[in-house]
């Protein structure tokens, strides 16, 4: 059975609450509404308009294709970009991935420097659709549209 309080520690109580919620509630309003502020802000940063720019500033460079294998439905190649930085690397994974047809499901495009180098600049892997994705990569890689691809840069000279 509940232990029963006197008169005098019940207004005790009801004081406390009273300071308790009459000052507690406004820093959580308060730490609420700059969240929500926070997150207006954040996502005005990533509209579409913007990631195209990004991706518009660097034209793909000449590349020379090598080491081209082709099966059914895999393919890989490298592609050869001297003093290739990260963004021209991606911007020619995007132009080869453009021309990549047929009944492929799954393609690596790598651009390394020299048909020597053992390092690559970017690795680019090409997939179809989401079906493609679940078998060929167990549904790792996730899109809001298709064809898609995931890039890989650990550029080697950084």
């Amino acid at each position: 059975m509940p232990k029963q309080l006197t008169d005098e520690q019940m207004a005790r109580r009801r004081s406390l609450n009273k300071k308790i919620l009459g000052f507690g509630c406004l820093p959580i309003a308060a730490l609420l509404v700059l969240v929500i502020a926070l997150a207006a802000i954040g996502d005005s940063d990533d509209t579409d308009d913007a990631k195209p720019a990004k991706e518009a500033a660097v034209d793909a460079p000449a590349y020379t294709e090598a080491n081209k294998r082709e099966k059914t439905k895999t393919g890989s190649v490298d592609l050869i970009v001297p003093d290739a930085t990260v963004d021209q690397a991606k911007a020619a994974i995007e132009d080869y991935a453009q021309n990549i047809g047929g009944d492929f499901q799954d393609y690596s495009v790598t651009v390394v420097r020299s048909d020597t180098d053992k390092v690559y600049v970017c690795s680019g892997r090409w997939i179809r659709d989401e079906q493609a994705s679940e078998l060929y990569t167990g549904g790792k890689l996730k899109a809001d549209s298709w064809p898609a691809i995931d890039m890989n840069c650990p550029d080697p000279k950084d």
